[in-house]
């Protein structure tokens, strides 16, 4: 009989290492499709890059469209492998194996589609762009049934295996009290050498029921039958903690990130459609946070992949370190993280918790790369489904991105109306040069010393049919977002140089580009053959630069060459804005400039406060000891110009000078009153 059990024991043990492998199987196939939806998100955000570059013009290298297709080759080929789900544990037809291969080969054509007609026919991306979210739709819908599948398919094992371990522990009880009862009637010797060690692996068989299995298995050193039954309850043991371990990951995979070991998009919208559903009963209010690390491109462009990984993990960490214990921090793909807030003081618990993530923010710039994102936030109301709420949220997080990127927007109406707005004035734009209501206007620029005319500055102005004149900070972010800009830039280079021609050809045209101008590599030719054609000497051009747009951007390199390009043949370039940027000395360094412009507000606080003093004294310091040239925009007062004449100032720019005009003459010599 104990040959019989301990036939039993190895037999439970066998059992319990086939169940843990049907796990495992499982959780693997599990563990393969979800990295599968990770390529398709890097997929289906790579496609809506080069989609985006597409519709605004931007010039795409053949080498990054051929690279995208074989990336979506490959992905086709990865997803007809991944589906072939795993038999063992799943039930027929509980995967619907033949959607998931034909969702993932319908995905992968639709992108192949999208990106040869953002290749040749660029007009026509939005017509394509239907079919390829359909087809992303359907495949995440696909994945999603594959991996509910998988999960229950887990579970179900688990459940099973559980059952049949209290069956085998049921027999293996028997079978040890059926020995007790044979032993019983054998001397007290024969009760101290066997029935003893039998109660105590009796009561482990109990532990292992409940849980608990930190004793250990008395025996295992013999060399007789008992010593068998102890290895074999000990190897039991092992099994049931490795079915215990396996269950505990398989069900952290199904709803955690792996990469940051946060929420999942499945948890998410799972915890989300829960708090929304409970708040109806208690009046909490939900807040559904989008982020977006910022420029996290270049920061993988700079740092790798594996840089890029450790600052998802250092945002995971200071997410987590700013929020409460009962609120949830997910990883919905790629660089986007979203936080579900429960509170009943609302909007002042999401305030807060936008304080604490930008203050620790800040201070993890002093780990190396510093960490800059952009939220936006929705607070939920009756009726709203989850799907509406982080849409909203969605919607918050572009004005954030709109408004200038490192900063919080929190939804409400008017930011809905302002967003109808910039979409109506985006198609307006379109039209606005063909229906004459785009407009130049030129600021002159004077000596300092003579306010002699030097220059001229060409400004654009939009007077639109209905709304009136709109600032040219509100729909030049929209040109450059739409890729209007590009059209509109060259219709400014074609006018300014056309107006310069009439002009003394001693006095200057100074035109303030688009950093995405400056980007283009065809922009030398355009204006070498625009000055051409208009007669304007090319050395006449002073094209100004902002150093906090162009310089620091992550295709600094490009820009650069443009610039050293347009000096070479003779246009001066001038640094804008100086002292505003991040690295002002350090543009200096990485360029010669021919001019330095000081911002204007230095300029109109430089008489009450003495810190503006010092700047614009520093700057005209700086100026004469690297041998350029200093332009103080904003001089409003005979104070100011009297000051910027005693320490040495080149050049002024300002309503004292003289307002903008379109018909802008200066002859050699000529001052203003």
């Amino acid at each position: 009989m104990a040959l019989a059990l301990l036939a039993v024991g190895f037999s439970v043990g066998d059992k319990i290492h086939r169940a843990d492998l049907r796990i495992t199987v499982l959780s693997d196939a599990l563990a393969r499709q979800d990295r599968l939806d990770q390529a398709q998100r890097r997929l289906r955000q790579d496609v809506g890059r080069l989609t985006r570059d597409a519709e605004r013009g931007i010039a795409v290298r053949n080498a990054r469209w051929e690279a995208l297709h074989n990336r979506i080759a490959t992905f086709k080929r990865q997803s007809s492998y991944v589906a072939q789900l795993p038999d063992r544990g799943l039930e027929p037809g509980a995967v619907p194996r033949e959607d998931v291969q034909q969702a993932a080969a319908a995905f992968a054509e639709a992108s192949d589609r999208l990106i040869e007609t953002s290749r040749t026919t660029p007009s026509g991306i939005k017509a394509a762009m239907p079919r390829f979210l359909g087809a992303l739709a359907a495949l995440e819908t696909s994945r999603s049934q594959a991996r509910q599948a998988l999960t229950s398919a887990i579970w179900t094992a688990a459940d099973k295996n559980r059952r049949e371990s209290f069956r085998d522990i049921i027999s293996v009880l028997l079978g040890g009290l059926v020995i007790v009862a044979i032993i019983c009637g054998m001397s007290i010797w024969l009760r101290r050498r066997l029935v003893s060690p039998m109660t105590i692996m009796a009561a482990r068989l109990r532990e292992f029921k409940v849980g608990e299995s930190d004793g250990g298995v008395p025996g295992l050193d013999r060399a007789d039958e008992l010593g068998d039954l102890a290895r074999g309850l000990y190897e039991y043991r092992n099994a049931v903690e490795s079915r215990r371990t396996a269950e505990r990951r398989a069900e952290f995979l199904a709803n955690h990130d792996m990469l940051t070991g946060l929420a999942n998009r499945l948890l998410f919208e799972n915890r989300l459609a829960h708090e929304l559903a409970r708040s109806k009963r208690t009046g909490d209010v939900v807040a559904v946070f989008a982020i977006d690390l910022d420029a996290f491109k270049a920061i993988n462009d700079r740092l790798g992949h594996a840089g890029g990984d450790r600052v998802l993990k250092r945002t995971a960490q200071l997410l987590s370190s700013c929020v409460r214990g009962d609120d949830l921090v997910a990883r919905i793909g790629g660089d986007e993280f979203a936080v579900i807030q429960v509170a009943r003081a609302q909007p002042a618990a999401t305030e807060a918790l936008i304080s604490r993530i930008f203050k620790m923010a800040s201070a993890s710039s002093d780990e190396g790369v510093g960490i800059r994102m952009s939220v936006g936030v929705a607070l939920s109301e009756p009726g709203q489904t989850g799907d509406e709420l982080h849409e909203l949220a969605d919607l918050a997080l572009y004005r954030a991105k709109a408004d200038g990127r490192n900063t919080a927007r929190i939804y409400n109406k008017h930011l809905k109306d302002e967003e109808s707005q910039r979409v109506r004035l985006a198609r307006d734009l379109e039209s606005a040069i063909s229906a004459n209501e785009l407009r130049l206007v030129f600021q002159p620029i004077a000596d300092t010393a003579s306010l002699r005319i030097v220059a001229y500055e060409a400004l654009l102005r939009w007077r639109h049919s209905s709304l009136g004149d709109i600032p040219p900070d509100v729909f030049i972010p929209i040109a450059e977002s739409s890729g209007l800009i590009d059209t509109i830039g060259s219709w400014m280079i074609d006018q300014a140089l056309r107006a310069a021609s009439t002009w003394d050809p001693e006095v200057s045209l100074a035109m303030n580009l688009s950093p995405i101008q400056f980007r283009s590599v065809g922009l030398v030719t355009e204006m070498w053959n625009a000055a051409l054609r208009w007669r304007v000497a090319f050395a006449r051009l002073e094209l100004e630069v902002t150093e906090s747009a162009t310089l620091l951007a992550f295709q600094r390199d490009s820009v650069l060459a443009t610039l050293s390009e347009l000096r070479k043949r003779g246009a001066k370039i001038v640094l804008d804005d100086f002292g505003t940027g991040h690295s002002s000395l350090g543009n200096l360094k990485e360029f010669a400039f021919d001019k330095i412009k000081i911002d204007r507000s230095f300029v109109a606080t430089m008489h009450s406060h003495a810190s503006s003093s010092s700047i614009v004294k520093a700057t005209i310091g700086l100026g004469k000891s690297l041998g350029l040239v200093i332009v103080a925009e904003g001089v409003e007062t005979e104070e100011q110009l009297s000051v910027l004449r005693q320490w040495g100032c080149n050049q002024v720019q300002g309503f004292l000078i003289g307002t903008s005009t379109e018909h802008p003459y200066a002859a050699v010599g000529e001052t203003v009153d």
